[in-house]
């Protein structure tokens, strides 16, 4: 064999070899990508709801649902229900409690006062000593010096005039000041 021929065969060999190692390495099976996203899998809520519906109780929901949609859920309005107050277009978070309020079974109406239920004031000028004494924080002694001073001085003009009579002072005046009144018209008689 010729001598110049090892350096060729050798040569066709490490290529050989290098292009095996090549194909062996490139021919591993890769994995399979991890693909990273940005989209969050939305979470659901769970939430009550009770009051004028057809079906109260607990549910399970996808996130970002109304009190229009959780009625949905419990199967509706019941008949009475009142939607105008139920905030429909509010958002249900976990754990709320929604509650579907009735209509009232009447009209709310202003009622006047019957006369006889309310006390009528004491004048001043022309109580004798028990309506006085009827007074909270005035006795027997207290209604006397009261119509003493009354006589005294021709009547009250005005109930702040009780100051000057001896043993009253505004504490008490401030029990029954809107229980008495002074009519300047009973005054001298």
């Amino acid at each position: 064999m010729n001598k110049g021929w090892v350096p060729l065969i050798l040569a066709v060999l490490v290529g050989i070899l290098f292009s095996g190692i090549v194909l062996l390495i490139t021919s591993f099976p890769r994995g399979v990508p991890i693909v990273l996203s940005n989209l969050s899998t939305p979470e659901g809520v769970r939430f009550e709801i009770y009051g004028a519906v057809k079906q109260p109780g607990l549910y399970s929901a996808p996130a970002n649902i109304r009190v229009e949609d959780a009625v949905s859920y419990a199967g509706g309005f019941y008949g009475t229900a009142d939607v105008a107050a139920s905030n429909l277009t509010k958002h249900v978070f976990d754990g709320d409690r929604i509650l579907i309020p009735t209509q009232a079974p009447f009209e709310p109406t202003i009622t006047p006062a019957v006369k006889g239920s309310i006390r009528e004031q004491i004048d001043l000028n022309t109580a004798e000593i028990e309506a006085l004494m009827s007074l909270p924080g005035i006795g027997e002694k207290k209604a006397k010096d009261i119509l003493d001073f009354r006589e005294a001085n021709g009547g009250f003009t005005d109930v702040a005039d009780l100051l000057d009579v001896p043993g009253i002072g505004e504490k008490t005046i401030e029990q029954f000041l809107d229980l008495v009144t002074v009519n300047e018209a009973e005054r001298n008689r």
